[in-house]
């Protein structure tokens, strides 16, 4: 990993080449930005749509775990007998 100083150096150097071509620091910066995101864009569709099958994961499993709690639920009074009523009571 990079020190402190050895960025700060880096930077100030960029910086000074920059300016003596007449580009800013921060234009540069945003198309450094830029080019690594575009470079990387099969990777960002890739967690986004991972992202989005979860979401419709969740989705989709919401409302077929209620049933299964109401039919547990179901079942479970379906399949007591007359006489474990009578023990509970």
């Amino acid at each position: 990993m990079a020190s402190q100083r050895d960025v700060k150096q880096s930077k100030e150097l960029v910086q000074t080449l920059l300016g003596i071509k007449g580009e800013m620091y921060n234009d540069w910066l945003h198309a450094q930005h830029q080019a690594y995101i575009s470079e990387h864009q099969d990777l960002i569709m890739e967690g986004l749509l991972h992202y989005q099958g979860i979401q419709e994961e969740k989705t989709s499993k919401q409302p077929s775990e209620k049933k299964n709690v109401d039919k547990t639920k179901t079942d479970e009074h379906a399949h007591s007998s007359p006489l474990q009523g009578e023990e509970e009571a």
